[in-house]
């Protein structure tokens, strides 16, 4: 969790990642090189580099017909991404390393209207796409280039002298950021070698990386599998076992879920403060999104009316305390559109806007909730808060609307305090802390308190 909040997470994809989304795996994909050497693919899969160059070997040195079946299977553009692909698409990584020729990462990105910046051979390292999101290093090739892919035993013995700086730049990686590996055996001779070079380097001053692995169903395996693992370790290579592999994807889920919760999104608007008192509301604002900011929570904020400023100098003012410049670290904004376009009235951008920008956080916190008729000049109920209310229970955001605030969030607060083990099953011990958030007649330090206790009870488990 640590590494993603730094940005500081890599993922490097396997074969594994892939296989789920209908290519092969390399022993199927193999399999008619070997029946038309008249080898048995079940005592080659040992060494399938091998079994390659033998291929090649026995074609003149020639990869025409290899090349043309990893064309035939690589080439497949309709396939769909996993949610694995997805999850990981969604949360702030910006490096994948993968040996995997197919573009279900890159397709998966651009889904996810981030921009990759595809790195498949040695001149691509030395040009960096303006306004990329993520990086990804093909260390094995691509297949829009299939003659340049790495596949055959030569190929893997001449590559640290003919691919010399993703060696280099995998090594930097390595040594500086947290790996996940995902879909990945460790059979690969490359990246073996890679890895053994860097622990002969730094000895036991490694940190540490993970990867999944499946236990196997045969007892007689087990041993091996436990021992290999145990191996690893002294790689940095730490396990997370699991039984089937769609348990991947409710790991990664979990992941995403807690990284989420790290992001406060803070909704409301005030044309008015009511009983509560403007001199009150602004400075329980800016108190409550300076300490959620000391906590470590970056805040989400849509500017509302009357709430926004106090929130975001509360932030500022944290990161003057701690000496820190980088916005992005604190704060995110997301001011609304202002001006129909698109052939769209404002209420429709709005809502879209609300859909996009709402789940870029895991937790919302409201306040307040009013706004003054164009009409009439009446003050009435923000309605844009309700609907940031069901958004974000739509979406699974944990919602916790702080009544003592008055209008609109007094009537979400009831409504949470009404189906509380709707709204939070397994978590009637936070009842109490909720029932002091609808009281106007406690402190500010009081609910500010209480809605860290809250918070961070949420980011315990």
């Amino acid at each position: 969790m640590k590494a993603l909040k730094e940005k500081n997470a890599v993922v490097f994809a396997g074969a594994g990642m892939s296989v789920s989304q209908g290519f092969f795996d390399w022993k199927k994909l193999l399999k008619p090189i070997a029946d038309k050497l008249g080898l048995d693919i079940e005592e080659e899969q040992h060494d399938l580099t091998a079994l390659a160059q033998f291929f090649v070997d026995d074609h003149g040195g020639v990869r025409g017909e290899l090349d043309q079946i990893l064309v035939e299977e690589y080439g497949k553009s309709n396939l769909a991404v996993s949610d694995n692909h997805r999850i990981l698409a969604r949360l702030p990584i910006q490096i994948y390393w993968t040996t995997n020729y197919d573009r279900l990462i890159e397709k998966s990105l651009l889904e996810e209207g981030k921009t990759p910046d595809i790195k498949k051979a040695q001149s691509d390292l030395t040009v960096n796409l303006p306004k990329r999101d993520a990086i990804i290093y093909k260390m094995h090739g691509d297949i829009e280039t299939v003659s340049e892919t790495v596949l055959t035993k030569h190929e893997y013995e001449d590559y640290n002298k003919k691919r010399e700086l993703f060696s280099n730049a995998f090594k930097s990686d390595y040594v500086s950021r947290t790996f996940l590996f995902i879909g990945f055996s460790f059979t690969d001779p490359n990246l073996d070698y890679l890895i053994s070079r860097i622990r002969t380097t730094l000895g036991q001053n490694i940190k540490p990386d993970y990867y999944f692995i499946k236990k196997e169903s045969i007892v007689r395996n087990q041993r091996r599998q436990e021992l290999r693992a145990n191996s690893l370790k002294k790689y940095g290579l730490n396990p997370m076992w699991i039984s089937d592999y769609s348990e991947i994807t409710l790991i990664l889920k979990e992941i995403e879920s807690r990284f989420l919760r790290t992001t406060i999104l803070i909704s409301g608007s005030a044309e008015q403060y009511g009983s509560f008192g403007e001199l009150r509301a602004t400075e329980f604002l800016h108190d409550l999104s300076k300490a959620l900011s000391k906590n470590s929570y970056k805040i989400l904020t849509g500017f509302g009316w009357g709430v926004g400023s106090a929130v975001i100098n509360g932030v500022l003012e944290n990161m003057e305390t701690e000496r820190n410049q980088n916005l992005d670290n604190f704060l995110i904004m997301r001011p609304f559109p202002q001006f129909e376009t698109k052939g769209k009235n404002l209420k429709e951008l709005w809502t879209e806007y609300r859909n996009r920008f709402i789940p870029l956080a895991g937790i919302a916190i409201y306040v307040f909730g009013n706004k003054k008729n164009k009409t009439t000049g009446e003050i009435e109920e923000a309605t844009g808060v309700i609907d940031e209310f069901e958004i974000a229970v739509q979406k699974g955001l944990l919602v916790i609307p702080i009544g003592a605030t008055g209008f609109v969030s007094k009537t979400l607060w009831n409504k949470v305090i009404g189906s509380f083990d709707k709204f939070y099953p397994n978590h009637s011990f936070l009842l109490e802390d909720f029932k002091i958030l609808g009281d106007q007649t406690v402190e500010n330090s009081k609910i500010i308190e209480a809605t860290l206790k809250i918070i961070n009870n949420l980011n315990s488990k």
